[in-house]
Parts: structure tokens; sequence; C-alpha cells
């Protein structure tokens, strides 16, 4: 097993904020300066500005007629014109006490309602995703009921969409946490479609997994990090990492590779489908 310093927040931030050219998040924070509450808030601002542009240019290119043409209910966009007025107050609230911001985010225009509305939904995971990152990392602690509150809002936003386009709105009991890089991946960028790790339909699928292995090494979730996930086809039941002297059963057992890193250390797992998980050398 091969040693590794935990990244730290300031390399987080840095290192994982993209460019916001087309609907990208910009650098959080410069990299030779040291990250504090206010660079973490900046970043939710800009997923706030970024959603409050994609609502208005929603609203600009569909009338009242394009989301009925396109089979949707009746009053989805006065929803959407509500959603947009949430998104603002969201943002007063992470405003800056000097009023500097940055510029606001120029989306795409949209070319379909449907398509629109998925982008949006995306852009909620994504904010959601962030607030659940930001929320522990803050050192004053008077922000953060407002900040749940904020949270709770922007998961509802994502649930309507989600029953609105007809996916799933809650595929996990609990999601699992997330690290900046992961959450600040913008819709649509190749970090955003990278597989396995980086890929939340992926990780809501081995959560159960991350449990198992933080029960097995005996630490909390949260000191898991995950570095990669991988499906895997085993071919026998001891999952790719048979032990001398035993017998396994000669059958294909799907499930995943897991590199996960605690206290510095990266440890290898195996795992299949049914939750059962193997530490390998």
């Amino acid at each position: 097993m091969t040693a590794k310093s935990r990244p730290t927040r300031r390399v987080l931030i840095a290192g994982s904020a993209a460019v916001l050219a087309s609907g990208a998040l910009a650098d959080a924070v410069p990299a030779s300066a040291a990250p504090v509450d206010r660079d973490l808030l900046d970043l939710l601002a800009r997923q706030e500005r970024l959603q409050i542009a994609h609502y208005s240019a929603m609203l600009t290119a569909f009338d009242e007629a394009a989301f009925s043409a396109a089979g949707l209910p009746e009053s989805t966009r006065s929803a959407i014109e509500t959603i947009l007025a949430a998104e603002e107050t969201h943002l007063s609230a992470l405003a800056r006490p000097d009023g500097e911001s940055d510029p606001a985010a120029a989306p795409p225009a949209p070319t379909g309602v449907v398509e629109a509305l998925q982008q949006a939904a995306e852009l909620e995971n994504l904010a959601v995703a962030s607030y659940a990152f930001v929320i522990p990392e803050l050192d004053r602690q008077r922000l953060i009921p407002q900040l749940v509150g904020i949270h709770s809002v922007e998961a509802r936003h994502a649930t309507w969409l989600a029953t609105l386009l007809g996916t799933e709105p809650f595929p996990n009991a609990i999601d699992p946490a997330l690290t900046l890089e992961e959450s600040a991946a913008v819709p649509g960028t190749p970090a955003a479609s990278a597989p396995a790790a980086s890929t939340p339909v992926i990780r809501q699928e081995v959560a159960p997994l991350i449990s198992a292995i933080a029960r097995d090494l005996d630490v909390p979730e949260d000191a898991v990090i995950v570095l990669e996930v991988e499906p895997r086809s085993w071919p026998d039941s001891s999952l790719g990492c048979p032990q001398p002297d035993m017998l396994y059963a000669q059958v294909i057992s799907p499930g995943y590779l897991l590199l996960v890193e605690v206290s510095g250390e990266q440890i290898e797992y195996h795992a299949d489908e049914r939750g059962n998980i193997v530490r390998c050398p």
C-alpha cells in the first residue's frame, strides 16, 4: 500500500474549480491564498448566479405555450418563476458585505424546454452537493442554520425537477458525502462525465459499501476518502482476493473495485453487489 497525504481544503478548492466559460465554475480561490469562509461562500454564490442565469434564460426563451407543447403541467412555468425567485434570495444571503461580486454567468441559450429542465436538474443537484461540502467546512457556525435551510430548498428543487422529468427523485435513503472535486464538476463538462468515482450514480450505488468499509476500519464514514470506483465482474466468490486453503463458489460475482484513503493510507477493497467487501493487499 502506498501512503499519500490527504488533500487539504486549500488544494481541493484551488485545484478543482473550473473556468466558467460555458457554464463552468470560476476558480474559487488563487492557489497562493489560504481558503477562508468567504472563499467557500463565493463558490456557492457562483453556483447561485449560474442557476439564476439559466432559469432567467428559460423564462425568456419559452412562454406558456412552449411548456404546454412539451406536454408539461400548466403550472410548470410559474413554478420555474418561483424557483428563480428563491435562487435570487439565496444569492442575496451569500452576498459579500462590500457588495462586490463576480460577473454573472452567461449560459448557452436553451434549445428545448425539456433539455433546459434537464440541465436545471443537473445544476440543482450540483448545488445540493456543494452546500453539503461547504457547510461542514465553515468556521463561522452562525452561518450554518441559514445555509442548511438553503440546502434543503435546493434539494426540494432537485426533487421536483426529477419528478417532473420522470426520473428517480430519491434513489438512496442517505446520499454519500461528496468532495468539492466531485461536486464542482459542471454538468456537460468532461469532469462531470468521467466514469466511476466522479459519477454520482456510481457513488450512490456504492454508498452502502463505503459504510461497510468504515465499519471494517473502525473509522467514521467521512474519514473514508474514495479515490477510485470501478465496476468489476469477479470470477468467483473470493471477489478477486482468494485466501489460502479456502474454497469459493465458482460463480461470476458483479461488483466493484474501490480504492480509498484513510489517514493518508491508500487501501484497496473488492466488493460485490450484495454488500460483501474484502480488503486486498
